[in-house]
């Protein structure tokens, strides 16, 4: 297996930058020998929570995704902000939902697009759950909430009523837990 890294960077340059993400121009040589450019967009880690009740349903949120201007049924999750992962977990969480879980576990982390994104992703599974009846109110739009069979969200997926990748990932790794623990 390679470990060495086949891309040499000549330079770089951030072409742009906010406060939650900024994009970088690298020059380079490709493998191939010819020199190029890649662009690369850097941001904070980012978190996703599967959220499953005593009924092994799995709680989803439907809200406005900006970049795709449409609704989306989606797990609760957001940015890191530079927090660590369960932190960040527990309070995207209560904000997004008033929902407060008294058992977490890592279910996984991946990256979120590596052919041009430095973000990973961190999913956990929360459980033993009570509800604030208190949310955050955000920009995220939110406009409905509520728990969904397996057979449900199964579905969805294939409809393509839920569509977002890092919630798919997601849904697969809970499903893999369900299988090995229920």
């Amino acid at each position: 297996m390679r470990t060495d890294k086949p891309w040499k960077i000549l330079g770089s340059e951030i072409k742009y930058k906010n406060p939650w993400m900024q994009i970088r121009e690298d020059k380079v040589i490709t493998p191939l020998g010819t020199e190029g450019i890649y662009g690369v967009m850097e941001s904070n880690d980012s978190v996703m929570i599967a959220v499953v009740n005593d009924k092994c349903e799995l709680y989803l949120v439907r809200t406005f995704a900006y970049p795709a201007q449409s609704w989306n049924w989606e797990l609760p999750g957001g940015g890191g902000d530079q927090q660590e992962p369960i932190e960040a977990s527990k309070r995207e969480l209560e904000e997004e939902t008033g929902i407060l879980a008294s058992s977490w576990e890592l279910l996984g982390k991946t990256r979120v697009c590596n052919g041009f994104m430095t973000e990973h992703m961190a999913v956990y599974l929360a459980r033993d759950l009570s509800f604030t009846g208190e949310k955050e109110v955000s920009t995220e739009q939110i406009d409905e909430a509520k728990f969904f069979t397996m057979q449900q969200i199964d579905t969805m997926i294939e409809s393509g009523d839920i569509n977002d990748a890092q919630s798919i990932t997601g849904i697969h790794l809970v499903q893999k837990w369900i299988a090995r623990n229920v």
